[in-house]
């Protein structure tokens, strides 16, 4: 009997691991699909009397399309650029707008401009303690004679990766992890039970990482 309630319970958690993840995905998808779809899909099912699902997500693509076609047109090109002035001009809005302009630039402006270049290992909150994060770029000017070549890196907190700390740190100090975007994440998603694969570090390369570099003398004022 004990062995029954044992094979039962492997295969009852068997089964979970197998279908959970599937449901959760397909959930999500789903959460999207209807999102997606009723941003101009309220508009036209009340227009037309009827619901057609997709249909707002087809409309949504094309209105998509066709305003990226009319950006590469000279004539359109001219129109979103006066439109950006106007925006810019405007208080509170340009500063928002151009926020936003910017952020979604660097997301989807091409590999050249990937939002989180690397995902890397540093020291934080103090020596010995080690945090995964995902550098963004490099460090403002005004660091220039304080930190020599430095990094600015995202710290995402777990497991809900959306809120986090920016964080600047010298190059040296940090350890580039051989994973993609995608499997830090998902590290930080499960708590750190799900830990990115190939990853394998020597205590070397701990060492090189914490041990401060030498920095060159400044003239003191």
């Amino acid at each position: 009997m004990n062995t029954l309630g044992k094979a039962f319970r492997r295969r009852l958690i068997a089964g979970l691991i197998v279908i959970a993840p599937l449901g959760v995905t397909l959930y999500i998808l789903w959460w999207l699909f209807r999102t997606v779809d009723g941003v101009l899909g309220r508009h036209v099912y009340g227009a037309i009397g009827i619901t057609i699902p997709g249909l707002g997500l087809i409309m949504l693509v094309l209105l998509l399309l066709g305003v990226g076609w009319l950006a590469e047109r000279t004539i359109g090109a001219q129109i979103f650029s006066w439109w950006n002035g106007v925006l810019e001009r405007v208080p509170i809005v340009s500063r928002l707008y151009g926020a936003t302009r910017r952020i979604v630039g660097s997301v989807f402006g091409g590999d050249e401009k990937k939002f989180f270049r690397e995902v890397v290992l540093f020291e934080y909150p103090s020596p010995g303690q080690w945090t995964l994060g995902f550098v963004t770029g490099g460090a403002p000017k005004a660091l220039d004679g304080r930190m020599k070549d430095g990094v600015t890196i995202f710290l995402p907190t777990a497991p809900n990766p959306v809120t986090g700390f920016l964080i600047i740190v010298p190059r040296h100090s940090v350890i580039p992890l051989p994973v993609t975007v995608e499997e830090g994440f998902t590290y930080i998603l499960s708590a750190g039970a799900v830990p990115p694969g190939g990853v394998s570090l020597a205590r070397s390369d701990f060492a090189a990482a914490a041990r401060p570099a030498s920095t060159p003398e400044r003239d003191v004022l």
